[in-house]
């Protein structure tokens, strides 16, 4: 069974953790299984304000940047052009994880943002707490340890559960309900320095198909949302049928959401996705962007007609 078939505990609320004049790092995601911890991370660079000029005057005047930070529990044969992360034994040795790893040039394209990098990595089973490591020692930020509390043992054993047997409260949508389209899309705010709001949840589901709210996140005005959808044998083929062909840039390859506010959904647009679907399963991760409403809960409509899911209305309490 994939981790997106699985409903794991909500093992920390998110924000900044490590604030660095040459890196800001933040957790995106944090999720227990008794398989192991689930991280995301974000970590952020300041934008490079120097014209053309002065980055090849600093280069040629030998100006390469801050001296490098010492090395404690990095190895001294480890070289690397990319955020370290690890965490660290009940000896305090230190046990380095590969993520995967997603980055922004960030001012690339003449924007505001500093380049970023994103990694989502899986350490072994723990429990109430996790000295997290980060290393970059190259750019000058020095190896910094961050003691990360966590739900204990039993509470993520007892919380752990399928998709398929999950607690289900979704309704049918109201009637007279109108729908419209977001006038703008909304792009992702800062996730990292943001609140988890919401626990790991299912939104909607039929024999052999689901639709999980894997994440959500409170920044500001903004709620920023990361959905699953998964669908198994005679659905996964219908879904992979027509997530993969050209289609509307707007539209995720999986379910699709609208908040819903009084008689009205807004279908969000999507900012981030990706798909794969093969003769039996098919698994889909979409990142949407919705306004925050006026109170405490949101209510999502979620809807996958290519996997046979009709729209079934959820209402989620919002928790910061």
């Amino acid at each position: 069974m994939s981790k997106l078939e699985t409903l794991g505990v909500l093992a920390h609320r998110g924000g900044l953790i490590a604030e660095h004049p040459q890196l800001t790092v933040g957790v995106v995601h944090a999720v227990s299984r008794p398989t192991g911890l689930e991280l995301e991370l974000l970590a952020r660079r300041p934008l490079d304000r120097r014209t053309a000029a002065e980055r090849q005057a600093d280069i040629r005047a030998g100006r390469t940047g801050p001296p490098p930070a010492p090395r404690r529990l990095l190895p001294a044969f480890d070289e690397g052009m990319e955020l370290r992360v690890g965490w660290l034994d009940e000896d305090g040795r230190a046990h380095w994880e590969f993520g995967s790893w997603e980055g922004s040039s960030g001012d690339f394209f003449g924007g505001s943002e500093g380049p970023s990098l994103r990694t989502r990595l899986h350490f072994p089973p723990r429990y109430s707490h996790v000295p997290v490591v980060l290393a970059w020692p190259e750019i000058g930020f020095p190896e910094t340890v961050v003691d990360l509390p966590l739900p204990d043992r039993a509470t993520v054993e007892r919380g752990t559960v399928s998709i398929w047997d999950a607690p289900l409260d979704g309704r049918e949508p109201p009637d007279g309900l109108t729908y419209r389209a977001e006038d703008a899309p909304l792009d992702e705010p800062h996730v990292e320095a943001g609140r988890v709001a919401a626990a790991p949840r299912v939104l909607n589901r039929e024999e052999d198909a689901a639709v999980v709210l894997t994440r959500l996140t409170a920044i500001g005005d903004l709620l920023a949302l990361e959905v699953s959808s998964v669908a198994r044998g005679e659905r996964a083929r219908a879904a992979s049928a027509t997530a993969f062909p050209p289609r509307d840039p707007t539209r995720a390859p999986g379910a699709a959401l609208a908040a819903v506010h009084s008689r009205s959904a807004t279908w969000a647009r999507s900012h981030t996705g990706s798909a794969a679907g093969g003769y039996e399963t098919f698994e889909a991760s979409t990142g949407y962007t919705v306004r925050r409403p006026a109170g405490n809960t949101l209510t999502l409509l979620s809807t996958w007609p290519a996997a046979g899911l009709a729209a079934r209305c959820t209402t989620v309490e919002l928790d910061g």
